[in-house]
């Protein structure tokens, strides 16, 4: 955890640089800001069909929630900054899939999976468990599926 002082300096530096950001995509896609003592949020909806919406909420608690498309990840802890512009920009950028993971055997939905490439080479995944894995006992095999998003720009 950062200790207040510097947890408040280092959000006043990212929201500068998402604000950049966004005033350079505002041709490509709705982008709203909005800030409270509680949280300062981005969203942004893009302009171009299958482009991936999201919205970003940094909280003054030290965490952030994430809506990534129809993919909601709360309660995240805020370990380095620099990762949110990474985060954005790869967004923007289109490197986003939205990866079903199904059981071979009944196509039971059991994961969806979001992966997120950045530009360092690593990605952020987030994962929502939709259905529990049938026993281990069975060992069934899944498929998965991938869905890519695209740029903002084209």
């Amino acid at each position: 955890m950062f200790s207040d002082d510097v947890y408040r300096k280092e959000l006043g530096d990212t929201i500068t640089v998402l604000e950049d950001w966004a005033l350079a995509h505002g041709d490509c896609s709705a982008i709203t800001t909005a800030m409270t003592p509680a949280y300062w949020k981005l969203s942004a909806i893009p302009n171009t069909p299958g482009a991936c919406p999201f919205e970003l909420l940094l909280r003054s608690d030290q965490k952030f929630d994430l809506q990534i498309a129809d993919e909601v990840y709360e309660d995240k802890p805020v370990d380095v900054f620099a990762f949110f512009p990474m985060l954005v920009r790869a967004i923007g950028a289109g490197n986003v899939d939205r990866i079903s993971i199904r059981s071979a055997l009944t196509d039971t939905l059991e994961a969806i999976e979001t992966r997120i490439t950045l530009e360092d080479g690593w990605a952020w995944i987030g994962e929502r468990r939709v259905a529990p894995r049938l026993a281990r006992k069975l060992d069934c095999a899944t498929e998965q599926s991938c869905h890519r998003f695209l740029p903002y720009r084209r």
